[in-house]
């Protein structure tokens, strides 16, 4: 091949540039032991300027010891050590000798010296670019050859990659895709199931509530309501936290989106049915779907393909909800009284078969007298033909008119601790001993405020004889 023939001048300039860099391994030493001798001569006058400061401490010291001795001034200078002649000139000479060595083997920034340490260095340098051209090219030949081998082998796996996903592997995608959106309408399905129950449930009460033996007011009670619910506000804002706003999203903007999902989605929600609930959300996930609108295009960075999808199959947000409706009126929309009579008159006439005894704890609050006297009294006096009746109330209806068979009054007095004292007195409601105490005396002035209050009123009222 071209590329692995090695020329004859790249040969001659391999040469060139071992001779070249042993004259300047050898150069280069030279310049390294003037320098070490420079340094040495720095350590030398170092060390003579120490020495001097020595000696200028001693002849101190011994000028003190002779004066303690009582030398003469005059005699002490024969104590004093001295240099026979000044160094620094020849220091300052020989470093002068080698700085102008040392210049010589580097030689001139421009236009050095042949044999000089800048002239091999520059020599070295041409050469090697010289040879670095042949080797580029030669590299280049060689790159081109490995890059064709690459292209070759990435071409083969491509080929591979390409066949694997158009074979199992695109099926096996296809397949997912399709059994996470058959999950998604099984649960539709199963409110269906859900809603299919109910109504089941309803038409029983419906049916008991609107037959031949079913009162005016029972019949008021057979509207019962099934719907479905969507909170498409807050499916649409869990998905809005997903996309980056600043990035071009399925159908725009999110205010495109929301439009696209009121227009597409929620009639299929709304509707129940789970094949349209299923064309609904493969017509709107085509947006999604496109190859310009890949997740990591428009998403957050915090955000996943996990998290879309799961906000793009989200559920909760789709709910049955039924209610009880007595005269058109939805049962919490009703007045606590007419709530409770609604309760009440569903509980007693769909509960037929229990015989066990039934508590209820002033049935009347919240109650008009006219209403518990036209629905409650009714249902009370037909359960306890079956089951024992318990009922705690102040009012009169409930307890005359239901026909009460045993009236049980409580008394509560507090006693000199504090404390209450409860006493009971029961019986039937004729009873009216012992005089002034009997049950119905009692009775009367618990619910009526006794026997004169009762009249009053009745004379109040004034009315014809006969009338109810």
């Amino acid at each position: 091949m071209p590329h692995q023939l090695i020329s004859a001048e790249e040969e001659k300039i391999q040469r060139d540039i071992q001779i070249k860099r042993q004259k300047l391994v050898k150069a280069q030493q030279e310049a390294t032991t003037d320098k070490q001798k420079l340094q040495k001569l720095s350590d030398i006058r170092t060390h003579i300027c120490t020495f001097r400061e020595e000696m200028a401490r001693f002849s101190v010291e011994i000028d003190t010891m002779l004066e303690s001795a009582d030398v003469p001034a005059d005699d002490r200078g024969a104590f004093h050590p001295l240099f026979p002649e000044d160094t620094a000139p020849l220091l300052t000479r020989w470093e002068a000798a080698l700085d102008a060595a040392l210049t010589r083997r580097a030689g001139a920034t421009e236009n050095p010296t042949e044999g000089t340490i800048r002239w091999l260095q520059k020599q070295i340098k041409e050469l090697e670019e010289r040879k670095f051209t042949d080797e580029v090219l030669q590299e280049r030949i060689k790159t081109i050859q490995c890059r064709i081998l690459d292209i070759d082998t990435e071409t083969q796996r491509i080929r591979e990659e390409i066949a694997q996903i158009e074979g199992p592997e695109k099926e096996r995608i296809a397949t997912t895709c399709e059994k996470r959106l058959d999950t998604y309408v099984a649960y539709f399905k199963n409110l269906g199931c859900e809603q299919k129950i109910l109504e089941e449930l309803f038409k029983l009460v419906s049916d008991r509530l609107a037959g031949e033996a079913a009162a005016e007011q029972e019949q008021n009670l057979v509207e019962f309501s099934i719907r479905w619910d969507v909170d498409l506000d807050s499916w649409l804002e869990r998905g809005s936290n997903l996309f980056d706003k600043r990035s071009i999203i399925p159908y725009g903007t999110m205010q495109n989106l929301e439009d696209k999902a009121r227009e597409i989605l929620l009639p299929a929600w709304m509707s129940g049915n789970p094949n349209n609930i299923q064309q609904a959300m493969n017509k709107f996930l085509a947006e999604f779907q496109k190859e310009e609108f890949h997740s990591n295009k428009f998403m957050r960075r915090e955000s996943t393909v996990q998290d879309l999808l799961e906000w793009l199959y989200k559920v909760e947000h789709v709910r049955v909800s039924y209610s009880l409706k007595y005269n058109g009126v939805e049962l919490e929309k009703l007045s606590p009284g007419t709530k409770g009579i609604a309760l009440l008159i569903l509980y007693l006439r769909m509960d037929i078969s229990d015989t066990r005894p039934l508590i209820i704890d002033q049935p009347d609050d919240n109650l008009d007298n006219a209403s518990i006297y036209e629905f409650l009294t009714t249902y009370f006096k037909t359960a306890k033909r079956r089951r024992q009746i318990i009922l705690i109330t102040h009012n009169p209806n409930l307890v005359v008119n239901a026909d009460s068979e045993q009236v049980i009054v409580a008394t509560a007095e507090r006693r000199q601790n504090g404390l209450p004292r409860i006493t009971y007195q029961s019986g039937a409601l004729e009873n009216n001993m012992p005089k002034e105490q009997g049950i119905r005396q009692q009775v009367c002035r618990i619910l009526e405020g006794g026997s004169d209050a009762f009249r009053k009123r009745e004379r109040r009222y004034a009315l014809p004889e006969g009338q109810p």
